[in-house]
C-alpha cells in the first residue's frame, strides 16, 4: 500500500489503519455483549432480554440449579429446605 508501484499511499496509509481502528471500536461497543462471570445458560437468557450496550448492567434473575429444582430462591438445596 505504500510502494510507488502498488498503492502509493505513503503517509495516507495511516488513515486506512485509523479507519479500521475506529470501525473495530464501534463494532465492539455496539455489537459485543459483556459476558464476564456468566454461565452459558445465563448468557443465553441475557441475549434474549437485553442489548449489547446495556449488557454490562444485566444481572441474572435465576440460576440453573433453581430452574432445575435443585435449590429454592434463597439458594438452599432441596434437602436443606425439607429438613427445616
Amino acid at each position: 500500500m505504500v510502494d510507488e508501484d502498488k498503492g502509493d499511499l505513503k503517509v495516507k496509509v495511516f488513515f486506512v489503519w485509523g479507519g479500521c481502528l475506529i470501525f473495530s471500536f464501534l463494532f465492539a461497543f455496539f455489537c459485543v455483549s459483556e459476558t464476564k462471570g456468566l454461565s452459558l445458560e445465563q448468557i443465553d437468557r441475557m441475549l434474549e432480554e437485553t442489548t449489547p450496550r446495556t449488557s454490562a448492567a444485566w444481572k441474572p434473575h435465576d440460576n440453573l440449579a433453581h430452574e432445575m429444582g435443585l435449590t429454592d430462591k434463597d439458594g438452599k438445596t432441596v434437602e436443606e429446605t425439607e429438613v427445616v
